[in-house]
This record gives C-alpha cells, structure tokens and sequence, in this order.
C-alpha cells in the first residue's frame, strides 16, 4: 500500500518501491535514521553526491491524528558533519502521504549546472523538469510562481540561500490555509543538501484517489483517535499556545533564566517586556490573527499570522526560538523587526535559530550595535546579495564568531545553541553537548539549574526527556502531543490500534531509544568521538546573573547520557 520514491538525480530517474515491511510502524525521526544507517556512507561529503536527502512523514501521517502529517527531512549536515533531522508542518507532508508515499529518497547530484524541480501529478506520476527559468527565486516569489503554474499544490522549496549551499539553508515548506512558505525544516544545512543536488522544489498535486491506510483495530483506532482529538481540541481552546504560540514562552524562559541574551551572556535585558507575551498579544489582536493550524486538521492551532502596519502580510508560525534569538539574544527589543527577520529568513531559506545567533556574535564583536535591527536587516542583505561577508554570514554561528574573534561562541558540534541558556536548563545542556542531534531545539526541553543534583542524575533525566521527544518525532508534532498530559499513554493504544501488538508505553519508547541509538551509531562511523560531545567553555566559566550558576555536568559525562 504504502510505497518509497527514489530519485537519482545523477541519471535523472525516479523509481517506486514498495515501502519496506521492516520499517512499519517507524516514522519522521526514526525513519531517517533507520535508512540513513542502512542506506547513507557516514564518510560522504555532505555536499557530495553520495550524501541523500530523506524525506519522511510519520508513523501516525494520513489517519487523522493532530499534528501527525509532519514532514521529516534527514540527511548527513554538512554544519555538524553528523546525522541531522529537521522536521516541519504545513501542507507537503499531508499531500504525499494522500498518494501513498512515506518517504523519498533523493540521491546522486547532476553531473552539469541545470536546475530541476520535483513535479508529482494527481495521479501520483512523478518527474523531474527542468527549473532553469527559477534559478535565484526566493521562496515568496518562487511559491507565487509555482502556484500560477501548477494550481493548489504543496511545495517544498529553497531560495538563493540553499542554492548556495549556506550551512544555515533551510527547506521551507508551504503552510495550510495561507499557502505562504513559512513552515521551515531548518536546522543542520538541509537546504544546503538540496541545494547540492540542484533541487530548486518538490511539488505535489492534491491526489486525486487518497490511498486510505489499513489498520489492525480499524473500530478501536477509529475511537482513540476520536478521544485523543477531542482532549486536544478541549485542551488547547483557552491555552496561552493556542492564543499566541510558541513565543508565550518568553517571559517564562527570561524568568527562569533561560532565554539567551546578548549573546549567551547570562545577563538581563532592559527592555525584555517589549517582547514579552502580552505585547505579542497586543501585536495579534491590533493586525495579526492566532489559533492558525499549521498542517490541516490539527487541534492545537499554535500557528499565527502577523501583518504589517498597512494590512499587508507579514510572517507567519513566528516561533519562540525566533524571538529569542533574534529578539532576546540581539537585544532587538521589537516584534515587527524581528517579524521582518523572520520574513526575510523564509523567503531567502534561513535557520532562524542559526541566523539569529550569528547576528549575536556579530554584535557581540562590534560589527552592528547591540539591539540595532535595521543593521541586522542590512547583514541578512548581504546574504541575499552574496557579498564575501554575506557568504561567510550563510557558514553559520561558529564561522562568523572565528572570523570576528569573538570568545563566547554559542555552538555545540558546531551549530548554534537555540534559546535554551542551559545554565538555567541543565539537562538540555546535556543533550545539546551529548546527543546525537546535537544543538536541537526540540531533542530536550527542559527548566531548572539542577544545582547540588549529582551528574549522573542529570544525564539520566536527560536521556528520559530525549527518548520522549524522539518518541513523538516518529509519530506526531510534539504541541499535540503536550495537551495530552498525563494521558499521553493512550497513544500506546492508538499505536497498537494502528500497526497491532501490545499496547505498552515501553514498547512506544522504545521507538525513540532505538532513533537515538542509530543516530548515535551513524555519528560514531561519521567520525564523532567523545572528545566532541563538548559545550563552549565559557557556559563553565562564566556565571549567569539570572541564575547565579555556571553549566554543572562535567564535560567528561555528556557521552554517557546516551548509550549505544
């Protein structure tokens, strides 16, 4: 029923496979993990043509679960030089899976300078065409242009950022409801992997015939899921991330000493409550609009539209990790500038979270001012314009913080720590030095200092909240899945409702234990050792002023908080 496609874009073919038996019941994360094991040489160059683009939807996508028709993308990064999954919402994930597809597999790398496009029909006969006439597009325009041509279409795309390969390119993917590409799978360089492969898009047709999935309690499922939606749906009405979104996060995070600023500087910020939540309320309820659903049917809507001052659209889905980094960590005390960078970001294909830690380090070496947004706005300039210095810009945190002699650069395996300062969020810390997704904004969010806890405790908390989130990675979005609370064990039924055996939290976990192991083995044949599961010296060195603390698990225990 459910069915791969390969592209090999050396030889400009594509074949349909049956979807392995083996992989059933494996999804998102999971799934590009198991395949990048089995199929990806961890030695590639990650811009080469033996490295593979893996696009994946979850183990739950196309049977009605909120939040579960998300987009995986894997590939080997070529920031961290490690396995990387990035994962997004919107439309694309819904409409490959309406044609029977669970993963693609895009691999080689053409031979001369052309440009293509993925084009998959109604009928769900795919092809490769030639997209000379949209090389440089950015994605707005790129998305417009696609639109006119082919209709209402779901669209996976990069703009100049992934065509020049910038280790901080994004995929973006186009949103339900709005059609605008700002769902971004963007962490690691994947557009940059893209962008080698000289992929401009991936466009797929609404299907025709749906492929409907099969069950092994088609009745029991069918009840679950009706449960679990409705506690969802209930749940997230009145709830701060169904009103706002992600950025209700702020005051909560600077509070507890968390949310980065100026840098990672441990420090305040004087002007903190211009981006605080009630001012992003103000901001939705004057000219934007909340309770937006990323991807059709999902019952937690934390989504948001944002327009400017003339009633034109702005950005949407603008994310906590963005007003951190961008806001809190640049001191840029203003969520239309920050709105206007997140913007920019979409349309050029940019990480946020990479981009707004390199505009840290930028001002932490007196390139701009502190807090000056219309001088970052000039920086991501020189990105579009592909100045020497824009470039270096796209080479991310860790290569714009050398070339500036900054001392606090804030990576870890070389890519940028997103708006977790773990001197006030210990075990996150632990999975940024020590996990296989390196600095991953969604592997291990946590709160607390821990101070006085023995390492040990630590990493094993850690490695709990890790194989959670890795859990959730194979089977739905994880702001669903936070609405259930406590009854987050019925997702165990609803699995075994689904693909059959024991309905056991354990046997769920394991899912996300088995993820990190593979990851973990892909990263160790990669050439990853224990010298570099590490953490910037300065978060040991320098205290936070807001929590009075430095990072305590010593270096030599972060590989321990995940085992092979």
């Amino acid at each position: 029923m459910w069915k791969t496609l390969r592209i090999n874009m050396s030889s400009a073919t594509i074949t349909e496979e049956d979807f392995k038996t083996e992989y059933r019941g494996i999804g998102g994360r999971g799934l590009v993990a198991r395949v990048a094991v089995e199929e990806l040489n961890p030695r590639c160059d990650p811009l080469g043509p033996d490295n593979k683009l893996i696009l994946a939807t979850t183990a739950f996508a196309g049977m009605g679960v909120s939040g579960a028709n998300r987009l995986s993308v894997g590939c080997k990064s070529p920031l961290t030089g490690g396995l990387r999954e990035s994962n997004s919402g919107g439309t694309f994930a819904t409409y490959m899976i309406n044609h029977g597809i669970k993963l693609m597999i895009i691999e080689g790398q053409p031979r001369g300078d052309g440009l293509w496009l993925l084009h998959i029909d109604a009928a769900g006969k795919a092809s490769l065409k030639e997209a000379r006439d949209l090389e440089e597009f950015n994605n707005y325009k790129l998305v417009e242009t696609l639109m006119a041509r082919y209709g209402d279409v779901a669209i996976a795309s990069i703009g100049c950022a992934g065509e020049r390969k910038y280790k901080n390119s994004s995929i973006q993917v186009t949103e339900f409801g709005t059609n605008y590409p700002n769902r971004a799978a963007a962490r690691g360089g994947v557009g940059a992997v893209m962008g080698a492969k000289r992929l401009k898009a991936v466009v797929i047709e609404k299907a025709e015939k749906r492929i409907a999935p099969e069950y092994a309690a088609k009745d029991t499922f069918y009840a679950l899921r009706k449960e679990l939606n409705k506690i969802i749906s209930t749940e997230a009405a009145t709830h701060e991330l169904r009103l706002q979104g992600t950025p209700a996060a702020v005051r909560l995070h600077y509070e507890a000493g968390i949310l980065p600023v100026r840098n990672f500087s441990g420090g305040d910020m004087e002007e903190i409550d211009k981006i605080y939540p009630d001012k992003h309320m103000e901001l939705i309820k004057s000219r934007g609009k909340s309770g937006h659903p990323c991807q059709a049917g999902c019952m937690a809507r934390c989504s948001s539209l944002l327009y400017d001052r003339n009633g034109n659209y702005l950005t949407g889905g603008l994310e906590y990790e963005t007003v951190a980094l961008c806001g809190a960590n640049t001191a840029i005390a203003d969520f239309d500038l920050i709105a206007r960078i997140d913007r920019i970001c979409d349309d050029l294909g940019l990480d946020t979270i990479e981009t707004g830690a390199t505009l840290g380090v930028c001002m932490d070496a007196g390139k701009i001012p502190w807090g000056d947004g219309e001088a970052a706005l000039k920086l991501l300039q020189e990105m579009a314009d592909g100045t020497e210095f824009g470039r270096l810009l796209g080479e991310g945190t860790e290569a714009a913080g050398k070339y500036l002699g900054v001392k606090r650069i804030p990576v870890a395996k070389h890519m940028a720590i997103p708006g977790y300062d773990i001197r006030g969020a210990a075990p996150t810390g632990v999975a940024f030095g020590g996990g296989p997704q390196a600095a991953d904004h969604t592997a291990c969010p946590s709160t607390g200092t821990y101070e006085g806890v023995p390492p040990e405790e630590i990493c094993k908390v850690s490695y709990t909240i890790q194989r959670e989130f890795a859990t959730l990675d194979n089977l739905t979005c994880i702001f669903s899945a936070i609405f259930l609370g406590p009854r987050i064990e019925k997702l165990a039924g609803l699995y075994a409702a689904a693909y059959g055996g024991e309905a056991s939290m354990e046997r769920l976990l394991e899912l996300g234990a088995a993820t990190i192991r593979l990851e973990k083995q892909f990263n160790r044949a990669a050439g990853w050792t224990e010298k570099d599961d590490r953490l910037p010296e300065f978060f040991y060195t320098e205290k936070s002023a807001m929590t009075g603390t430095t990072f305590n698990v010593p270096p030599e225990y972060l590989s321990k908080a995940v085992e092979l």
